[in-house]
């Protein structure tokens, strides 16, 4: 664990914008482990993420060219045929 003062905290908001996802999101991440973070007390305690754990996500949640991320097109040799409206299905 780090001390205090040597690490920025920020909030969901803030966590959620800089991943350009939803606050949601950042929520699965905290219940998956993904994401470390810290909650006041009681049942509405604010939630806090440490930089150096948004850090850590971010670097092993990058990937390389070529290792087929969700935004690579699809190979030519995986893809079926194309299928458009008014196209036969035969």
């Amino acid at each position: 664990m780090t001390e205090l003062g040597t690490d920025r905290f920020l909030t969901v908001q803030e966590v959620a914008g800089i991943l350009r996802v939803s606050r949601w999101s950042v929520g699965r991440y905290i219940g998956a482990g993904a994401l470390e973070a810290i909650k006041g007390d009681g049942p509405n305690g604010s939630i806090r993420i440490p930089l150096r754990s948004l850090h850590a996500y971010i670097e092993a949640h990058t990937v390389a060219g070529g290792e087929g991320g969700r935004g690579d097109p699809p190979r030519a040799d995986c893809a079926g045929p194309v299928r458009g409206p008014g196209a036969h299905h035969g």
